[in-house]
């Protein structure tokens, strides 16, 4: 399946801007004056997804613990073929983030296995940090990611011939030279519709094998940089028990597409916002980052 009906959301019990992650992303900033702001951005943008029947299975921060990115669950751990992955992440307060008592719930709920070997990797200092670092054309079973201080190429390559997927790799690089920490900020993949940024992938041939490989299965939409710093890169399409189809982003990223751009994305499915500005200050992601896909 390429789409979700189920996602797991981590509701913080304190948002704020984590130092140990700030130096590898460009995206967070600190200069924002009230965090309390983010907790109704969390909440609205729950109530955004419950609203149009989007089942989300919902977790609460543990109280004291040291995870100010405990909203954004999808990178330590992705649901694939009935499993659950659980992956390596730079940051060490982030590796707080991978909690038994989740693991324990979704495994009973959904019978998934649970697979922690790439963990192992954090002892080597490489990382891949989930379905951040990974891009996944789960239909075409290609894993696209491109590679920084978070995307390791040998535990990509590792976690790709565990699943039975190919890798399509790159580097991509923002116009100020600076690295792009995660795939998914950058890229997204629908049903007939995908995402990119393209002129960020600097390298002519890999840019080229990357527009190739996606122009073969979807309609590409090629963002701007303007609306990557609005985080359009940064989309999940889903779907409720009813098979209806939703985009949902950010509001700051709807606002930055152009209206064609918007009536492309709508053939796969309604476009759905919230307001996450605090959130995206802060944290350095947005409403893809928010959403762990959970397939069953």
């Amino acid at each position: 399946m390429q789409v979700a009906d189920t996602v797991l959301m981590v509701r913080p019990s304190r948002f704020r801007f984590n130092v140990q992650t700030a130096s590898t992303n460009i995206f967070q900033s600190e200069n924002v004056a009230d965090e309390n702001e983010a907790m109704v951005e969390f909440n609205n943008f729950f109530s955004l997804l419950r609203k149009n029947e989007i089942e989300v299975v919902l977790f609460e921060e543990e109280k004291n613990a040291d995870t100010p990115d405990c909203v954004f669950p999808n990178n330590w751990l992705a649901a694939i073929d009935k499993s659950l992955f659980l992956f390596p992440m730079l940051a060490e307060n982030r590796r707080m983030e991978r909690r038994i008592d989740i693991l324990q719930s979704l495994r009973k709920k959904f019978k998934f296995n649970i697979h922690s070997e790439l963990l192992l990797f954090e002892r080597k200092e490489k990382y891949l940090e989930g379905t951040g670092a990974l891009v996944l054309d789960r239909k075409n079973k290609i894993a696209y990611c491109n590679l920084s201080s978070r995307s390791n190429e040998e535990v990509l390559e590792k976690f790709c011939t565990s699943i039975g997927y190919s890798p399509e790799i790159f580097h991509a690089t923002t116009p100020e030279n600076k690295e792009v920490y995660h795939t998914n900020v950058l890229m997204s993949i629908g049903n007939s519709v995908a995402v990119i940024c393209d002129e960020w992938i600097r390298n002519g041939d890999e840019r080229k094998s990357v527009l190739q490989s996606l122009s073969k299965n979807y309609a590409v939409i090629q963002l701007t940089s303007a609306q990557v710093f609005s985080f359009a890169g940064n989309l999940l399409l889903l779907k409720n028990k009813s098979e209806k189809y939703f985009w949902v982003m950010s509001s700051q990223a709807f606002y930055s597409l152009t209206e064609e751009q918007k009536n492309i994305l709508e053939t796969d499915g309604e476009i759905i916002h919230s307001s996450l500005n605090t959130i995206e200050s802060l944290g350095g992601g947005s409403a893809r980052c928010m959403l762990a896909e959970l397939f069953y």
